[in-house]
């Protein structure tokens, strides 16, 4: 793999298209650092990636949490409704014998 101009062999459980992924990933951060600060310090560099990486990966969780409450409150306000609208529903009542008359039949 190639980051920043260096080549790498990586060994990841991840499979290789995952893993080519995440480095081409890094590198496009690493670049983008690079080309907007007058950083020549490669620890630096890494540092300023991993920290904008890490302020993503935050962001999406908080997203993530916040589109599952917004899920389960959603889900709370259907069930109600449809236990609001099944409680004026009475169940079915079982037939009686003499709900339901059976056919007549001549010499038996």
């Amino acid at each position: 793999m190639e980051i920043l101009g260096s080549e790498y062999v990586l060994r990841s459980q991840l499979d290789e298209a995952q893993l080519r992924r995440v480095a081409a990933y890094l590198d496009n951060k690493l670049n983008e650092i690079l080309s907007t600060t007058n950083t020549s310090s490669t620890i630096s560099l890494v540092i300023l990636a991993a920290l904008n990486i890490t302020n993503e990966l935050l962001r999406a969780r908080d997203e993530q949490d916040r589109l599952l409450k917004e899920i389960e409150a959603k889900t709370e306000r259907l069930l109600k409704t449809l236990e609001q609208a099944c409680a004026g529903i009475s169940p079915p009542q079982p037939a009686s014998s003499n709900q339901l008359p059976l056919p007549h039949r001549e010499g038996v």
